[in-house]
């Protein structure tokens, strides 16, 4: 019975080794591959790589602003880290794992969703796990000792046994991490500029009754992401993205720029959803930024 325990410890030893060894090698081949925001981020620009604007939100971010569009009309590079499923704290990690990398962009846009105006009471978002390659690097490994929830803490742990991250996302890194192997510059959703968009056809047919909401941007993640990128030379813009039936007044005095077009575009047609637009409805909201930028960058 003894020799049958010390051999079955044994076995389930090399198991968590074997396992831990592949798990390790998966985050290094997602680390290395475009296949995430946060590993195209790394994997895809050169060290010190300066940027003119950098974007980074959620989904609405993603889907409201168009960078090649802003690159081609300013001749500058202009790149969407926005990640969906994701709240403003993940933006600002997003933000400093910019930063950690030696980037630098003279405008950075933080778009903005209505969860997150006062406060963000989502804190780990569903696709936070896109960050697990880094989870070495103390300022990633920190926020999840900090914020993750569960007893278990899989992403934080995952430094010190990758297999525990690996086996609680194992859908989310299993295929991906096959697909980095056998194509490592694919992307996931989104092009060379970061950029996705939702088809025309999935446009709605009806207007749905207007609410109104007024705010003064209060979250303390804002006053953090603003030091932030005053510290790292950026000039920082707060982007509310147009919604279909959400009226939004920004009262001021604030510390930072903001363009707000909550209702910048008033027709169905323009939008899959209540808060994502189609790609036509994509291009009048790119414009409509391009128009305010200047403006701001034109302010004595």
């Amino acid at each position: 019975m003894k020799k049958f325990v010390l051999k079955s410890i044994l076995y389930l030893a090399i198991a968590l080794f074997i396992a831990n060894v592949l798990a390790y090698m998966g985050l290094r081949i997602l680390g290395k591959s475009d296949f995430f925001k946060t590993t195209y981020l790394v994997h895809h620009f050169p060290e010190g790589q300066s940027f003119d604007l950098a974007v980074f939100g959620s989904s609405r971010s993603l889907a409201a602003i168009d960078t090649k569009i802003i690159g081609e009309t300013t001749g500058g590079l202009a790149v969407n880290f926005s990640m969906d499923y994701t709240a403003l704290p993940s933006s600002l990690l997003m933000l400093e794992h910019f930063y950690a990398q030696g980037y630098t962009s003279e405008w950075v846009v933080i778009s903005l969703d209505l969860p997150d105006f006062e406060e963000s009471k989502t804190v780990i978002s569903e696709n936070d796990h896109r960050f697990l390659p880094y989870i070495s690097n103390n300022y990633i490994r920190e926020y999840f000792v900090e914020y993750e929830e569960a007893m278990l803490k899989p992403i934080a742990i995952s430094k010190y046994v990758p297999v525990v991250g690996f086996a609680y996302y194992n859908m989310e890194l299993l295929a991906p991490a096959v697909q980095a192997l056998l194509r490592p510059s694919y992307k996931y959703r989104f092009d060379e500029l970061g950029n996705y968009q939702y088809p025309d056809y999935l446009a709605q047919q009806e207007m749905p009754e207007a609410r109104y909401f007024k705010t003064r941007l209060s979250n303390p993640i804002l006053k953090e992401i603003a030091e932030l990128t005053n510290k790292n030379g950026s000039k920082l813009i707060v982007y509310i993205a147009p919604y279909l039936r959400d009226d939004i007044s920004v009262e001021s005095p604030l510390d930072f720029l903001v363009i707000n077009h909550s209702r910048l575009i008033n027709e169905p047609k323009y939008f899959s959803d209540y808060i994502h637009v189609v790609n036509s409805g994509k291009v009048l909201a790119t414009e409509a930024f391009i128009e305010d930028l200047r403006k701001i960058d034109n302010q004595p």
